[in-house]
């Protein structure tokens, strides 16, 4: 993956979490208060929002939880509803029985959490959307050098899973029309990544390395049966190298690009 892409991803899924965060707190506080004044116990619909969702707290607070605002008493200040007739607390009659309850309107606070929550979804979905436009158009897009040239792939190249130590950030590895591509931001000391494919003919066969990378080295391992056949220096190039196959024996070639100090790293191998 590119890194431009990559830098619009990790951005969209950073402000999609924010703005959920966003959502369940105000959410919390909106149902806080708006419970309070319905006669409802504020800490549990709180708690549930926290343990089960602020959607579901929300959806089920407006079925089962909201019922008729409380208002004060005129006598004492105790809590009534419109539909009390008489104050439990004093026993005074209730100057507004019978009456509907005033429509009350969202609030700064509401307006604020359904907005952040609206956001917040459209962005996941837009991820999502955007993934599987991805997904499907990948495979029909040539992959170019950095030069601008179509990579034409003769013997299809797969990514391979090896055992590795250190650290890596930001890292991507794959295959795509018989090229392998990877990158990797920054790594410890002989962190690599690896890749393989079968030699049918060494001698008119030919390894295309398109790499770029800054800082020190970056190696590549050609590797048969277990053992080194030879290692190859591929960082500092600034075009496309080629390397002969012509030393390896037919058969599984195991490809292992090697970190040694490089960042930003960025590649693609193919056989012509």
């Amino acid at each position: 993956m590119a890194v431009m892409p990559l830098i619009l991803v990790c951005g969209a899924l950073a402000l999609a979490g924010l703005l959920a965060l966003a959502f369940t707190v105000l959410s919390c506080v909106w149902l806080y208060r708006d419970s309070r004044l319905h006669g409802q116990p504020p800490a549990l619909w709180v708690l549930l929002a926290v343990f089960a969702g602020p959607i579901i707290a929300l959806l089920l607070y407006f079925i089962f939880g909201r019922k008729q605002p409380l208002e004060p008493c005129e006598n004492c200040g105790a809590p009534l509803t419109r539909a009390d007739r008489f104050c439990s607390a004093c026993g005074a009659a209730n100057s507004h029985y019978g009456e509907p309850a005033p429509k009350t309107k969202l609030s700064a606070l509401g307006k604020a959490a359904v907005a952040c929550g609206l956001v917040s979804m459209l962005c996941m979905a837009g991820l999502l959307v955007g993934m599987f436009v991805f997904a499907f158009s990948a495979g029909s897009t040539p992959l170019v050098t950095t030069g601008g040239s179509t990579i034409v792939a003769s013997l299809p190249i797969e990514s391979a899973m090896d055992v590795n130590s250190g650290w890596v950030i930001m890292s991507t590895q794959g295959h795509r029309n018989g090229v392998w591509t990877f990158s990797m931001s920054k790594t410890s000391d002989g962190y690599h990544k690896s890749g393989r494919f079968s030699l049918d003919d060494p001698h008119s066969r030919i390894l295309a390395v398109d790499v770029t990378c800054e800082g020190e080295t970056l190696e590549l391992d050609f590797v048969q049966n277990g053992e080194t056949v030879r290692t190859e220096t591929i960082s500092g190039a600034d075009s496309v190298q080629y390397f002969s196959l012509a030393d390896l024996a037919p058969g599984e070639v195991k490809l292992r690009v090697v970190n040694h100090g490089a960042t930003d790293i960025s590649g693609r191998i193919w056989v012509e």
